[in-house]
C-alpha cells in the first residue's frame, strides 16, 4: 500500500502532465486522469510502470488513438469483470500499450478519450459525471473503480488541478471553424468564450446554435465581421 509521501509524489508527477494534455484536448478533467492512474497502476507501484503504462490502455485493434503510441506492447495477466451485477472476476492475459515516457501515456489516454468511442464523455461536465460516462463507455469493467476514483479525488483535493484553461487562441495553430464543426478546437473555443462571459451552454466540442450565437456576440463587440465563423481574426481577438 502506498504511503502518504508516495501518493503525494505520484500526484506531483502526474498532475502537470494531465493539465498539459487537458489544455490540448479539453476532456476529461485532470482530476479524473490522476485518480484513474492511481487506481490503474497502484499509485505508481505496479509492474506496468516499467513500461510507462500508468492508465491500463490496451492495444485493442491497434488502429485507434495512435498519435502518442508507437505500437509497442507487453502481455500481462489482468482481471476482468464478467458479470456486472455480481462483480464476478476472471483472470485473462491481454496486450497493453508500452510508452517511451509517462507523458506519452497521459497524452495517449486523452487522445483515446477524445475519439468517437468516448463521445458520451462530455467536456464541461462535473468530474462525477465524467467518471460515470467513462464507465458507461467501458474503459473499465470494474464495478468499484468509479467510486474508488471519486474517493481518491475527494480525499486528495484533486479538483484543484481542474482550474486550467487550455492552449493559445493563435491564428497560426487554430483552424477556421464554424457551425457544424466538432473536436478539440471547438472545445477550446467554447472554453475561451465561457471564460470571457459568452454563454455557449454545454462545453461539448460541438459547434451548435448557442456557440454560433456566442461567437456572433463576441464578434459584434470587437468590431469583427459578424458571421459566426471563427477564423484568424476572431482567434486573434480571443487571444
Amino acid at each position: 500500500m502506498a504511503t502518504a509521501a508516495q501518493k503525494k509524489a505520484f500526484i506531483e508527477k502526474i498532475a502537470p502532465l494531465a493539465q498539459k494534455a487537458y489544455k490540448q484536448f479539453g476532456k476529461p478533467l485532470p482530476s479524473i486522469c490522476i485518480a484513474m492512474a492511481a487506481v490503474e497502476c497502484g499509485w505508481g507501484m505496479a509492474g506496468s510502470c516499467k513500461y510507462n503504462s500508468y492508465l491500463g490502455q490496451k492495444v485493442g485493434t491497434g488502429k485507434t488513438a495512435t498519435k502518442y503510441w508507437g505500437g509497442n506492447y507487453f502481455n500481462a495477466k489482468t482481471q476482468e469483470v464478467v458479470n456486472q451485477s455480481t462483480g464476478q472476476l476472471v483472470t485473462i492475459k491481454d496486450n497493453f500499450r508500452t510508452y517511451d515516457n509517462v507523458e506519452q501515456c497521459i497524452f495517449n489516454y486523452y487522445e483515446l478519450l477524445n475519439t468517437s468511442l468516448y463521445s458520451r464523455v462530455l467536456a464541461g461536465s462535473s468530474y462525477e459525471d465524467q467518471m460515470q460516462q467513462i464507465k458507461t463507455c467501458s474503459y473499465m469493467t470494474s464495478v468499484t473503480e468509479v467510486n474508488t476514483c471519486l474517493s481518491i479525488i475527494a480525499q486528495n483535493n484533486l479538483t484543484q488541478y481542474d482550474n486550467v484553461v487550455g492552449g493559445e487562441c493563435s491564428s497560426a495553430t487554430r483552424p477556421t471553424i464554424k457551425y457544424g464543426s466538432r473536436g478539440s478546437d471547438v472545445t477550446y473555443l467554447q472554453q475561451c468564450l465561457t471564460t470571457k462571459g459568452y454563454g455557449v451552454g454545454a462545453i461539448d466540442g460541438i459547434f451548435g446554435i448557442r456557440t454560433r450565437e456566442a461567437v456572433k456576440a463576441f464578434q459584434a463587440e470587437h468590431n469583427l465581421t459578424v458571421d459566426g465563423i471563427v477564423g484568424p481574426k476572431t482567434w486573434a481577438k480571443l487571444n
